[in-house]
């Protein structure tokens, strides 16, 4: 497997990924990304799974807002 490489375009650093990278990836040329980094280590994602990500937990947040007594309630057990 060919390493990708970073090069630069008009003095603007790139970093060239191949087709196979690409496609473990689930992108394509054009696609929008997500790039994180943590501790030194970049995180390419789709930017589907980024926004899908976001959705479930915001829809997870309200969820256990307006349940919130209830699981209070369970946790407590019967006391």
């Amino acid at each position: 497997m060919q390493h990708p490489i970073i090069t630069s375009i008009d003095n603007t650093p790139m970093l060239q990924l191949t087709q196979e990278v690409l496609d473990q990836v689930g992108i394509s040329v054009g696609d929008e990304v997500d790039l994180t980094v943590i501790n030194r280590t970049l995180i390419l994602r789709p930017l589907e799974e980024v926004e899908r990500e976001q959705t479930i937990a915001s829809l997870t947040r309200a969820l256990f807002e307006r349940r919130q007594r209830v699981y209070a309630a369970l946790a407590a057990g019967s006391e």
